[in-house]
C-alpha cells in the first residue's frame, strides 16, 4: 500500500497534474452520476460530488481542491438541476443546496487538504529524528569499537621501537604505523566529541581560566600537525580570564590550530592573539592561506561538511566541533576572511565579573 501510496505522491508532484487529475475526477464521477440519476435523484448526486472531493483531497493540493470544488458544482448544476443545460435554477432549495454544497465542499477539501500536509509534516520529522537517533548510536558504537584495535597497533609500533635492533626501512615502517595510529586515534577523538555534541550529553565545567595556558596547552597538542609553520602569539600583558572549560577550550582551539596548518603551505605563519572586547574575550586564530570560498562561510560549522578541494582524509568534523564546544560554554564563534587573505577564527567567550588575581610578589 505505501510502494502504490508513495508512487500516486510521485505522480501528482507537478501541480498541472493535480489539476489533470481534479478535472478527470470530475468527469468521471459526472458520468457516473449520469448513469443513477433516475433513481436517486438531483439532490443525492451532490454528495456522490462531495465524497469525490474528500477522496480526491487526500492525493491534491489545496489550489487542485478549489479548482474541482468549482467545477463539480458547476458540473451539477448545469448537467442535474431543472432546468438542465443551463445554470438557471428555478427552485429555491436547489439554490440553497448549491450554495451549501460549495462551501461544503471547499471547507471539507481545504481541511482533508490541511490534515494530509500535517500528516506529511510529522512524518517527515519522525523519520528525521529517527535517522538522527540512528546516526548518533552509529558514530557513538563505531568510535567505541575502534579504540581497541588503534591501541593495539600504536601499542605494538611503540613495542617494537622500544626492543630496538630495528633496521632503518623497519624503522621507517614503524614510523608510518605510529603516525596513521595517532591520526585514526585523533578522528575517533573526534567521531566521539561529536557525538557527545549529538546526543546533549556534554556538560562542560566553567571555571575561570587563563587564556595564555589553554591557548599554550593548544599549541602543545597541535605541535606534531603544525610543523615548521611559525606561530605568532599575540596577548596583551595582563590577565585574561574568561569562564571555560579549559578541556573543551584546548580542544577547540587545537581543532582551529590543525584546521589552518592542514589549509595553508608550509612554512606559513599562523596568528593567535586575546584581547577584551568588551564583556567578552576575543581569542583569534587566523593564517595567510587560501581563505574560505563565496558562499561556504555560513557552512564550514556544519557537522560533516569539507570546502570544495579540500584536500583528501578530513572528516569534516573540526569546526562543528569547534561551534558545538564554544556554544556549550555560552560563547559563540565566527568565521571571516582578512583583509589581507587567510581566513580568521573568532572565539567570543562571556568575561564579565572576573575575580581579581592577588599581585605577585617578588
Amino acid at each position: 500500500m505505501s510502494l502504490i501510496e508513495n508512487r500516486l505522491k510521485s505522480f501528482l508532484a507537478a501541480p498541472w497534474r493535480q489539476y489533470s487529475a481534479s478535472l478527470l475526477t470530475v468527469l468521471a464521477v459526472s458520468l457516473v452520476n449520469y448513469w443513477v440519476q433516475h433513481w436517486t435523484g438531483h439532490p443525492a448526486l451532490a454528495l456522490v460530488y462531495l465524497l469525490a472531493i474528500v477522496l480526491l483531497a487526500l492525493a491534491v493540493g489545496r489550489g487542485a481542491i478549489l479548482f474541482a470544488a468549482v467545477l463539480s458544482a458547476f458540473a451539477w448544476d448545469f448537467l442535474f438541476v431543472p432546468p438542465r443545460y443551463s445554470f438557471h435554477i428555478a427552485d429555491l432549495y436547489d439554490k440553497i443546496t448549491l450554495a451549501t454544497y460549495f462551501v461544503v465542499a471547499l471547507v471539507i477539501g481545504q481541511l482533508t487538504a490541511r490534515l494530509r500536509t500535517q500528516h506529511e509534516i510529522e512524518v517527515k520529522a519522525k523519520l528525521a529524528l529517527e535517522s538522527e537517533r540512528l546516526g548518533r548510536t552509529l558514530l557513538n558504537s563505531v568510535s567505541h569499537e575502534f579504540r581497541t584495535p588503534i591501541s593495539a597497533i600504536v601499542g605494538a609500533a611503540d613495542n617494537l621501537r622500544a626492543e630496538g635492533g630495528l633496521s632503518p626501512s623497519q624503522d621507517r615502517f614503524v614510523g608510518e604505523i605510529e603516525s596513521a595510529g595517532e591520526r585514526l586515534n585523533r578522528i575517533v577523538q573526534s567521531l566521539l566529541s561529536a557525538a557527545r555534541l549529538q546526543s546533549g550529553q556534554l556538560q562542560p565545567r566553567l571555571d575561570w581560566c587563563e587564556a595564555r595556558d589553554v591557548i599554550h596547552a593548544a599549541l602543545q597538542e597541535s605541535a606534531a600537525l603544525i610543523g615548521d609553520r611559525p606561530i605568532e602569539t599575540k596577548i596583551a600583558a595582563g590577565p585574561h580570564l574568561a569562564r571555560m572549560d579549559f578541556v573543551l577550550m584546548q580542544q577547540a582551539l587545537s581543532n582551529l590550530v590543525t584546521n589552518a596548518a592542514l589549509h595553508t603551505p608550509p612554512g606559513t605563519p599562523i596568528e593567535i592573539s586575546a584581547r577584551f572586547e568588551g564583556k567578552e574575550l576575543l581569542v583569534q586564530v587566523a593564517d595567510r592561506g587560501p581563505g574560505l570560498p563565496p558562499g561556504e562561510i555560513d557552512r564550514i560549522f556544519e557537522l560533516f561538511h569539507r570546502l570544495p578541494n579540500s584536500k583528501p582524509g578530513g572528516t569534516g568534523l573540526g569546526l562543528a566541533i569547534v561551534k558545538g564546544f564554544v556554544e556549550a560554554q555560552g560563547g559563540r564563534v565566527r568565521a571571516a576572511n582578512g583583509a589581507y587573505g587567510g581566513a580568521i577564527f573568532n572565539i567570543f567567550l562571556p568575561a564579565s565579573d572576573a575575580p581579581e588575581l592577588p599581585e605577585e610578589t617578588p
